[in-house]
């Protein structure tokens, strides 16, 4: 019979960013931003802080941590999905 594992390897923050919670918590951060800068900051600033939530959605669609190295986890979120155990 085969198991799935996670790995343990990384932080909890790094294991949950790669999450689907985590992952979820992104993109609404990064909605968040969007809506914040263009309906709430508006001009230059308001249109950085839109382009800014771009990283966020971007990072928890293609599942991809860029500060999850600080972390001692891994950049991409793929290495903390679950894995199959060995047939013993």
């Amino acid at each position: 019979m085969t198991e799935m594992v996670m790995p343990t390897e990384g932080s909890a923050f790094s294991r949950f960013m790669a999450s689907g919670k985590g992952r979820g918590l992104r993109v609404a951060m990064g909605l968040g931003f969007i809506g914040a800068g263009l309906g709430v900051v508006g001009g230059p600033v308001g249109i950085g802080m839109a382009v800014f939530g771009l990283l966020p959605i971007a990072s928890g669609s293609l599942n991809l941590c860029p500060v999850a190295p600080m972390w001692g986890g891994h950049f991409l979120g793929a290495k903390y999905c679950g894995v199959k155990a060995p047939k013993q």
